[in-house]
């Protein structure tokens, strides 16, 4: 392959990752969660017209905005196998909305107003998923797929 076509196609497979990895993690945060701890959740809430602009921000982030992020670090800051790397990277996304986004959207650090504890434990299991899932699919990201991503992303701005 070609290296224009060897970027897109890493950049593909992120992708395709990122929205499987969404998929299963709305999944586990919304399904087999609350089955797991006896909570109902009633699915109507997700369909409700408040509810789309938060979901399609969610499917831009988990399907664009972090494989790129991910394809962008990975091979600097994380070792190991491809599905840990993918949830180190999940661990920091999390660990990053429960401090900084969860208090701006009136949810306390870690939750607090949405359930506390168990509220942000549901939520890192559906980001470990994500990130297992992102990171099966990427695979090893070398330090010049790195390269690539870099320059696919700036493709995408311009």
């Amino acid at each position: 392959m070609e290296g224009g076509q060897m970027r897109q196609h890493v950049v593909a497979k992120a992708m395709i990752g990122g929205l499987l990895g969404t998929l299963l993690q709305t999944i586990a945060v919304y399904g087999v969660s609350p089955i797991m701890t006896g909570d109902a959740m009633h699915v109507a809430i997700l369909l409700e017209r408040s509810c789309t602009p938060d979901m399609l921000a969610h499917l831009l982030s988990g399907g664009v905005i972090f494989p790129l992020g991910y394809l962008w670090l990975s091979s600097r800051v994380f070792s190991g196998p491809p599905a840990l790397q993918g949830m180190l990277w999940a661990g920091l996304l999390w660990f990053s909305a429960e401090v900084i986004m969860a208090p701006t959207l009136g949810a306390e650090v870690f939750s607090t107003a949405l359930g506390g504890l168990p509220a942000a434990l549901r939520a890192l299991l559906g980001y470990l998923v994500y990130g297992a899932t992102l990171g099966g699919i990427v695979g090893v990201v070398q330090p010049e797929d790195t390269n690539r991503a870099r320059t696919s992303f700036s493709l995408v701005r311009k």
